[in-house]
């Protein structure tokens, strides 16, 4: 199991998000569906969750090394982004 560490960026939108901190490694961890999405050149986490006293998707990008994989974002998808981005063909399912 590679250990997973938390880029700056993500530490602040957690912040600003009022996101649990345990959420994104559960993401990564979790999700059934993985992609790359060509234009950042990351990797795509998504996974619906309950927070907020509301069910959402939410995304993590992130990127995997040998020894680790970093969280560099997190975010809640908004109606049909996700499928929009998979038929664009921007995200491409791993």
């Amino acid at each position: 199991m590679k250990k997973v560490v938390y880029a700056g960026h993500l530490k602040l939108r957690l912040a600003i998000r009022n996101i649990p901190f345990e959420i994104p490694e559960k993401i990564y961890r979790e999700a059934l569906e993985h992609y790359y999405d060509r234009d950042t050149d990351h990797k795509i986490a998504t996974k619906s969750l309950r927070f907020r006293e509301k069910t959402k998707e939410v995304m993590i990008a992130y990127d995997e090394f040998p020894d680790r994989v970093e969280i560099i974002t997190i975010h809640p998808l908004k109606s049909k982004q996700k499928q929009q981005r998979i038929e664009n063909g921007r995200w491409k399912r791993l």
